[in-house]
């Protein structure tokens, strides 16, 4: 397995010539700074009860990413006199709360993260004109493939990991000719083919995944409304699957 080594990225020379953060480099290293806050007191909270030490690595090796990731974000901000946002903070988390998941939900829940972060810093990088950013973003693209290889791993080898669908081979090339391929509630109702299968797959272990976390999380809010908002997110989140 190979070990994630996180590190911060060079900022800019006070010498080198200034060239203003574009409404996409703001918005893309807010939106990461945000979700790596949030990530630290998640992550922070699922220390306080991981039993199995493997499954810890995983949690530790994330939570240095996503520390090391909202650490240098936070030095572009400065650097560009850009407000640094608010985020997520200790006040936003309750380490004394309750076990509320099992240690396989850590792998669960790392992976789903990790997707939704690669689908934030893939997008990022050609949307990217400063080197800097870009390197950023690169580099963070690259360090969550390398978490969600070892996530992956891990997952395996505890039996926890589930398998995309297996589909038969397809018995010949073939084109779609006609609008008709695009039915499906009306007339002939074709197969779904891989891709489809592969992103309901996808769709329904994120969907699990969240409702499960709304489930436990509304088990300790603290107001009505809270509770009610993530109680109702949860039924959402369970009709979507079925």
């Amino acid at each position: 397995m190979k070990p994630i080594k996180p590190t911060k990225i060079k900022t800019r020379k006070s010498n080198d010539i200034h060239e203003k953060l574009t409404a996409a480099e703001m918005g893309k290293l807010w939106a990461t700074y945000t979700g790596n806050t949030m990530a630290n007191c998640v992550l922070e909270y699922f220390l306080q009860h991981v039993e199995d030490q493997e499954i810890k690595k995983v949690l530790e090796d994330a939570l240095t990413l996503s520390k090391t990731l909202v650490s240098s974000i936070k030095e572009i901000f400065v650097q560009e006199n850009f407000p640094v946002p608010i985020g997520f903070s200790n006040e936003d988390v309750n380490l004394g709360a309750p076990r509320l998941f099992s240690d396989e939900f850590y792998l669960h829940y790392l992976k789903y993260t990790s997707k939704a972060g690669m689908s934030i810093y893939s997008i990022a990088v050609p949307l990217m004109i400063r080197k800097d950013i870009k390197d950023f973003f690169i580099h963070t693209l690259d360090s969550t493939v390398q978490l969600v290889t070892q996530i992956n791993e891990v997952a395996q080898q505890k039996g926890f990991y589930v398998k995309p669908p297996i589909i038969p081979n397809p018995q010949k090339v073939d084109f779609v000719e006609q609008q008709n391929y695009l039915t499906g509630f009306f007339g002939d109702i074709r197969p779904l083919h891989a891709l489809e299968v592969a992103h309901l797959f996808d769709n329904i272990e994120n969907n699990v995944t969240s409702k499960a976390l709304l489930l436990a999380f509304s088990q300790v809010a603290k107001t009505d409304k809270v509770k009610k908002l993530m109680l109702r997110g949860k039924d959402v989140y369970g009709k979507l699957i079925m």
